[in-house]
């Protein structure tokens, strides 16, 4: 993978090291002076699958959009371009997001080239959350027994475990 010159520019060995399969080099260790001056990125998709990498990781979807670049990356077919649907402003959230998908995005360099492959954007939205007292509320109303009796039926579950083990009840408070 060829990381674009806006991709955060931390370690990519420790990419390197959670996937042996898989080499991360940012455009600025790769050839410097490609990213000293405004080099088109149809140029650096050339460049890229010329040798031999599978991928290009970019920020910018712009590129999408842009005609000599998907000219480009439809003759080349040995490369995909990996992006984001939303840019993303957190190294952190980057980073993660690749590593996160490394397997997938694999995968489909190894099947076919020649792509745009777009990541969603991390986000934790309404239903990333659950409220346990709903939740006990549910289960009380998929087994037809009240909520009292799933706490009743927990708070025994919890007891003989402790007990078991040789720990106070009181261990976590009042149970």
């Amino acid at each position: 993978m060829l990381l674009d010159q806006g991709f955060p520019n931390i370690p990519a060995p420790m990419m390197n090291a959670l996937d042996h399969a898989v080499d991360v080099v940012h455009l600025s260790a790769y050839d410097p002076s490609l990213s000293q001056h405004s080099t088109p990125d149809w140029y650096l998709y050339a460049r890229a699958a010329e040798d031999k990498f599978a991928a290009f990781v970019t920020r910018d979807l712009g590129q999408v959009s842009q005609q000599a670049e998907m000219f480009m990356l439809a003759r080349l077919r040995s490369l995909s371009v990996v992006t984001w649907r939303r840019g993303i402003e957190d190294p952190i959230r980057e980073w993660g997001q690749l590593l996160a998908y490394l397997p997938l995005v694999r995968r489909a360099c190894q099947d076919t080239g020649g792509r745009v492959i777009v990541l969603p954007n991390p986000t934790l939205g309404a239903s990333n959350f659950i409220d346990p007292r709903r939740k006990i509320a549910e289960l009380a109303t998929r087994s037809g027994t009240s909520v009292g009796e799933v706490r009743r039926g927990a708070r025994h579950e919890i007891h003989q475990w402790l007990d078991g083990a040789g720990e106070p009840r009181t261990r976590f408070g009042a149970l």
